[in-house]
């Protein structure tokens, strides 16, 4: 009789707990994180990750949860080949309809449109390949190249690396006053998981496909890092952008974008 009435108390005890944990979990992980601003378009998974601190998969990667690739361009062999095959005297023909936005020489006088000049033909095939393809948002750019094949692209990309790049060679920066910026393009910060913007963009090495920032539109560039920071832009297959993009405050953002657009040759700033 003793041993089943410290059963049922072992039991109810039990029970408890795990009632209370449960609770526990639901108020800490669920309603307190979505009782925060912002947190009503989040969804139940997303509030989660709020809550335990884990960076917010937001809807940037609705396209990889649905097996869908977030670009079609993978450097690989083949790729590298093809790359050579670009025409720039026909890219040059195809390039009219480009000039009312990017300029006839590849240098927009609109803040809002990116510089092409200065650019490696990867950079500019990879995006034009992942508009025309629309793995990036082609709302824009969707009537220019929806219309283009691969080579047109390819021909499109070689003509516009052809060009002699206008923007001063990056030199010392020590001139730039913003320490945190020149801190991130130069080091990083290791204590956030954030490679140097040099190791991939240049001076110090450029990843394939990696755009050339020197002379860049600044309302561009901030454009970007905000889309890469929400998520509206998701067409960097290792996530490299969006990983870097979500941990940069809105001051470091506008930092960087003044300091690449500060390079000689830039207009429209």
């Amino acid at each position: 009789m003793t041993n089943r009435v410290r059963d049922a108390r072992f039991a109810t005890w039990i029970g408890g707990t795990v009632v209370l944990f449960l609770v526990a979990a639901g108020v800490g992980f669920v309603w307190l994180p979505s009782a925060q601003p912002g947190a009503s378009s989040l969804g139940l998974w997303n509030t989660i990750c709020r809550a335990v601190g884990v960076p917010e998969r937001l809807a940037q990667d609705s396209a990889a949860a649905a097996g869908q690739p977030v670009s079609t361009v993978a450097w690989t062999v083949a790729t590298r080949q093809q790359l050579t095959r670009g025409d720039a005297a026909r890219g040059a023909a195809i390039a009219t309809t480009c000039n009312n936005c990017h300029g006839a020489n590849g240098m927009s006088t609109d803040a809002a449109f990116p510089n092409l000049v200065g650019q490696t033909i990867a950079a500019i095939y990879k995006q034009l390949e992942d508009f025309r393809t629309h793995k990036r948002d082609a709302r824009v750019m969707g009537v220019f190249v929806d219309p283009l094949t691969q080579q047109d692209t390819l021909n499109l990309a070689a003509y516009y690396a052809s060009m002699a790049n206008p923007f001063a060679p990056a030199g010392d920066m020590a001139s730039f006053s913003d320490l945190a910026a020149r801190r991130l393009i130069e080091v990083g910060d290791p204590g956030r998981g954030i490679a140097s913007c040099a190791a991939c963009h240049g001076p110090l090495g450029l990843v394939p496909g990696a755009p050339g920032l020197r002379g860049q539109q600044r309302a561009y560039l901030e454009e970007q890092m905000q889309a890469f920071k929400a998520g509206r832009r998701r067409n960097d297959i290792g996530e490299q952008m969006r990983s870097v993009a979500r941990q940069l405050t809105e001051g470091e953002i506008a930092g960087l974008a003044a300091y690449y657009s500060s390079f000689p040759g830039v207009t429209g700033r």
